[in-house]
């Protein structure tokens, strides 16, 4: 892939210096800072597109709350065509039946395309019956779920982010899409065997640099059974996207594979009508 040639970033955030503060003083969030170091800038819709087009990102996947809000960031997206989509974090699992409205609601518009799950927030398992009702609206609506797995920043409980829990998901939910977050270092090793078994199954650079990638997932992702099944993301402004595309474009990548990661994949699995 050329270095100019358009990229999909699955994880950006729009957000004012006071509500990453706010993040980041979360009980167990202390230590997020010792893995991202500063933040880089998100506080407006113009210095995140200015960051896109600088780093030549064509698509940004916006994140808002399930419950709320997510209407007011559609209409952010609204105003950019093209150039934004939006995902929802189911924040509230105890509300399985509201968090299924939502979902069908949401899923009819153009530039809805993702439900994340973030087990460690909740602390509730991948794979526990508060999350099924989503999942099967997501599965109904063909909307693919991003779902956080593997060892989390914060220093909270990881075993709800287990992704040997994985397969209880995709058994129970054989078409829908799952793009595991946040890398799932340092499971890599079983995502990648779950990737050869499981078709649905995805994994994502979300805050995670290329850099530190485990070998063998890239020689995986330069494979013919592997091709495609990493997606790029960089959770923005937490790892500041200029920082995450350098590392992904220097990944030692076919152009085909290289095409497949930075945009391709996420074209096909996100974006309507492609």
């Amino acid at each position: 892939m050329s270095p100019t040639a358009g990229v999909v970033d699955i994880w950006v955030n729009l957000l004012p210096p006071d509500a990453i503060k706010a993040f980041m003083g979360q009980p167990g969030f202390e230590g997020i800072g010792e893995f991202f170091g500063d933040c880089g800038d998100a506080s407006g819709m113009d210095v995140l597109m200015a960051v896109m087009d600088r780093t030549g990102v064509d698509i940004g996947v916006m994140t808002a709350g399930l419950s709320a809000g997510t209407e007011d960031v559609l209409l952010i997206a609204d105003k950019q065509p093209g150039r934004l989509l939006v995902s929802a974090m189911v924040d509230s699992p105890t509300t399985p039946t509201q968090n299924v409205k939502r979902v069908r609601s949401l899923a009819a518009h153009e530039r809805f395309c993702m439900v994340r799950v973030s087990p460690l927030v909740a602390q509730y398992p991948l794979n526990d019956k508060l999350y099924y009702p989503v999942y099967a609206a997501c599965e109904e609506a063909q909307i693919p779920v991003a779902i956080n797995v593997g060892i989390p920043g914060p220093r909270v409980r990881s075993a709800c982010q287990d992704p040997v829990l994985l397969e209880d998901v995709l058994i129970d939910f054989p078409d829908l899409v799952v793009i595991g977050a946040h890398m799932g270092h340092p499971y890599e090793g079983l995502l990648m065997q779950y990737m050869l078994k499981w078709p649905n199954l995805y994994l994502s650079t979300t805050a995670y640099l290329a850099k530190y990638m485990d070998p063998a997932l890239v020689k995986f992702m330069n494979s013919s059974r592997g091709l495609g099944r990493v997606l790029f993301g960089s959770d923005h402004p937490f790892l500041p996207l200029p920082r995450a595309v350098d590392e992904a474009r220097a990944l030692p990548l076919s152009d085909e594979a290289m095409e497949a990661f930075l945009g391709g994949t996420a074209r096909r699995l996100l974006v309507k009508g492609v």
